[in-house]
């Protein structure tokens, strides 16, 4: 009886362990993502601040990095997420930079950074389609 115990322990504690490895996921970063071409022959500071628009609606708090990038920070609970957004006329990205507590190993990370991510990515996709339909 002592060794079904001590086997069940051990198969429970398995499954434990990988369980917590499906949390983990590659980092996704959004690559070269078109600018609708109705809003490339407007100015840039146009493109800008749908961005910024769209990071703001979804609760991420931004700030200036320099000419064509935008630092955005998530702060959820204890988690916090860090990202630049490129941006140029024809395109945009979104890279990591930092977090906390997501678990990074320094190429995966707690799935749900990446969920945010596509989160803001389809916002930011919406706001710019919607502003080309305005233009």
């Amino acid at each position: 009886m002592k060794q079904f115990f001590y086997l069940a322990m051990v198969a429970t504690l398995a499954l434990f362990i990988s369980a917590c490895d499906t949390r983990l996921q590659p980092v996704y970063n959004a690559e070269s993502i078109a600018i609708p071409v109705k809003l490339q022959e407007g100015p840039i500071g146009n493109i800008e601040a749908i961005i910024k628009t769209a990071a703001i609606n979804r609760g991420w708090s931004v700030s200036d990095a320099g000419p064509g990038v935008i630092k955005a920070t998530l702060k959820n609970r204890t988690h916090v997420a860090v990202v630049d957004i490129r941006y140029t006329k024809e395109s945009y990205s979104i890279n990591y930079v930092s977090s906390v507590d997501l678990l990074y190993n320094g190429e995966k990370i707690h799935r749900n950074y990446n969920k945010w991510i596509r989160t803001l990515e389809n916002d930011i996709n919406k706001s710019l389609n919607v502003a080309a339909l305005k233009a």
